[in-house]
């Protein structure tokens, strides 16, 4: 229903006001009859669908309107208690944000409106006490303020507040009493309101408890992430929703919803991973798009690559990081311990077990909700996904799992299998305790000659001349001149040594020409030009001298081979020609391939134990620990060996991590001429002695548990 033309409307119900000051029963029923219209259209509109901001500014057009008042607003009481405006027309015209003071004396005011039973009219100017006499508010306008009070039941909800110009009193009483009645109008709409959100709410609720009984049925994450993908879908509303779940230490997509299975070949398959792994390992939630925020290159060009081929307008990527512990009731009270714990921060940041990708195809907005029912299925997500991931995870799960389908085990079909595998389990009990075969630890190494020498660059300088050639697996024999270097400082040195010595010969020559010559020389002057020439002879021998260094020092510029071998460096050439050196780098090596050969063994530490009590017994016993080995170069033969030496100091190299080495001499005729190669690389298993078939096999796993579990509960 709609009002009529505003004017003819504000007429009539001004009219209407005055006429209800009259006594004429006629013209006091025709103004309730306008007064009852008004308030049904007001009603009507209230039972729309409209929200509270458009409800109110509508309440407030028609209302002001129909009394001719100057301006309004509506009050609401927000949910931590504060009265905050929620609609207003015309309030500049009331002159009340013209400064501080006025606007703490309307609040009063406001404030005291609110407590009154029914309603109130204020004069201009006015103030109000409270019950016991002090000042409660004022009304700081020179407008007649017409405050009725909305509840909600037995609650007070807000206020309705009018400024209209002052008139009689009986047509204030009239705006007084027709402002009550729009007021319980607007109570009941915010009952059916209420009414209606609660349904709305009841029925998420029951919503989300359908889908988290359904999300916590199994403890299987693949069967919990395909529940979590189809009823997240849902819940939020969205086109797609994809599960992916930590399997050893990657993420893997396991369930999209719609989908049976995955095909893992898929180009959108490994885009969406390489995209969950990026902004798992930042761990914080990605919603695109987001224009106040930007994005770190990597999950921008991941993302990028993503929306090309699933074409998604908007979409969230959430990490599922496992839940914290929660805090143990006793009886006599919350565990404060326990509450310590988890409330304390981690002291490294886990990585996610999970993540959750929700798209959409058609909106490029998270309004309406869809960001708080994505979190929500988040929370319910990653509670689920953490037990099954822990449930499938505990020792000896795939043996509990087994005894939990036992009685399919012991059926009459079943019975002989079973009995036959109880057999075969107790055999293979008694084989791994009892019967002994050799433990042999393996570490990796290289095959290097005995006799073999790096070749050092003696002085800095560069390398200008490498011996017509010389190259890799080329012949050497000691001494042998395998390259020279230049160095200008030494030439420059040099040169300057010999001008000096030059000109101080030539002063010498002049000084003995002169003591010869010259007759009319004093005895002064002739003792004078004696030590003179004393002192140039004895710079001539500290020039001299320099120039001896000086050859020595080019002599080092020859570099010489140390032994008699071949060159073993790859591509000596392209690596040392024309280049720079530093006074002590290796330029190259040298090794005797004609000579003994050995194995440096790269043991890992936590072997040494073992290795050492082995090489202990056979020296007890006169006999050398053996080593069997295979080279890289021929693995398909079996070559021995024995322990030589252990170093004592372990040393860290590579992924190999601590490692000591182990020296291993070899019988070099064993082996064909082209399987000896410095630093071919070698596995080698060294022979520690007889030990339960049990105790070799799960060695590594028994220290496990001996480092990590054992030593930390004694």
């Amino acid at each position: 229903m709609l009002l009529p033309t505003p004017g003819i409307c504000r007429h009539r119900c001004e009219k209407a006001f005055v006429a209800m000051s009259t006594v004429d029963p006629r013209s006091v029923e025709e103004a309730r009859q306008q007064i009852r219209a008004l308030i049904g259209e007001i009603e009507q509109l209230s039972k729309t669908d409209a929200a509270e901001a458009d409800f109110f500014l509508g309440l407030l057009e028609r209302v002001i309107e129909a009394m001719g008042a100057v301006a309004g607003l509506v009050w609401l009481t927000g949910r931590e208690g504060r009265v905050e405006p929620i609609a207003h027309l015309k309030m500049q015209a009331t002159g009340l944000s013209d400064n501080p003071e006025v606007q703490s004396a309307h609040s009063g005011l406001v404030q005291a409106l609110l407590g009154s039973p029914s309603g109130l009219l204020v004069p201009p100017q006015a103030a109000l006490t409270s019950p016991d006499g002090k000042p409660s508010g004022s009304n700081p306008s020179n407008l007649l303020v017409i405050g009725a009070p909305i509840d909600r039941g037995e609650s007070r909800q807000g206020l309705i507040e009018i400024f209209h110009q002052p008139n009689q009193p009986d047509v204030e009483r009239g705006y007084l009493k027709f402002l009550q009645q729009v007021s319980a109008v607007a109570g009941g709409y915010l009952e059916r309101r209420q009414i209606k959100t609660l349904d709305t709410q009841q029925s998420a609720l029951e919503q989300v408890d359908r889908f988290s009984r359904a999300l916590h049925e199994s403890l299987n994450p693949i069967a919990t992430a395909f529940v979590l993908a189809n009823e997240a879908r849902r819940i939020i509303g969205c086109d797609r929703v994809s599960v992916l779940v930590k399997k050893g230490r990657k993420l893997r997509l396991e369930a999209v919803s719609g989908q049976e299975s995955i095909e893992r070949r898929a180009t959108a398959v490994r885009a969406i991973e390489s995209l969950a792994r990026v902004v798992a390992k930042a761990r914080d939630p990605l919603w695109h798009p987001d224009a106040q925020r930007e994005l770190p290159p990597q999950i921008e060009e991941e993302l990028e690559n993503y929306i090309d081929e699933s074409h998604s307008t908007a979409l969230a990527i959430i990490p599922l990081e496992k839940p914290r512990p929660t805090p143990i009731v006793k009886p006599g009270g919350v565990d404060a311990v326990a509450v310590a714990k988890a409330e304390a921060p981690p002291k490294e940041a886990p990585d996610p077990i999970g993540v959750l990708v929700v798209e959409w195809f058609a909106s490029t907005t998270f309004e309406g909700g869809k960001r708080a029912r994505v979190e929500l299925v988040a929370e319910h997500g990653k509670v689920a996904i953490a037990n099954a991931i822990e449930h499938t995870t505990m020792p000896l799960y795939v043996v509990t799992n087994l005894l939990s389908k036992s009685k399919v085990l012991t059926t009459a079909r079943n019975l002989p299998k079973t009995v036959l595998a109880l057999v075969a389990f107790v055999a293979l009990c008694f084989a791994l305790a009892f019967v002994k075969i050799d433990l042999r630890l393996e570490g990796k190494g290289t095959l290097e000659p005995v006799h073999r020498r790096d070749v050092f660059a003696e002085i800095e300088g560069i390398v200008e001349q490498l011996e017509p050639g010389l190259k890799h697996g080329s012949e050497v024999k000691e001494g042998e001149l395998l390259a020279v270097l230049r160095n200008t400082d030494l030439e420059v040195a040099v040169t300057d040594v010999l001008g000096r010595k030059a000109s101080t010969e030539e002063q010498l020559a002049a000084t003995r020409r002169a003591l010869l010559e010259d007759k009319g020389l004093s005895s002064d002057e002739r003792n004078r030009m004696a030590g003179r020439a004393a002192q140039l002879r004895r710079e001539i021998e500290s020039l001299d001298t320099q120039l001896r260094l000086y050859a020595a020092k080019k002599k080092d510029l020859e570099v010489r081979s140390p032994i008699d071998g071949m060159i073993v460096t790859w591509q000596v050439r392209d690596r040392l020609l024309f280049r720079p050196v530093e006074r002590g780098q290796v330029l190259m090596s040298v090794a005797d391939k004609t000579g003994e050969w050995e194995l440096e063994i790269h043991m890992p530490d936590d072997r040494l134990g073992h290795i050492n009590r082995a090489l202990a017994d056979a020296q007890a016993e006169g006999r050398k620990l053996e080593v069997d080995y295979i080279v890289a170069t021929d693995p398909g033969t079996r070559h021995y060996g024995t322990v030589e030496e252990i170093h004592e100091q372990a040393e860290v190299r590579g992924e190999q991590g601590n490692t000591v080495l182990v020296q291993i001499t070899i019988d070099p005729s064993n082996h064909e001429k082209e399987e000896l190669g410095a630093g071919a690389t070698v596995t080698a298993r060294v022979n520690c002695g007889p030990h339960a078939m049990g105790y070799v096999w799960l060695m590594d796993v028994m220290a496990f548990f001996q480092t990590q579990v054992f030593f930390r509960l004694w």
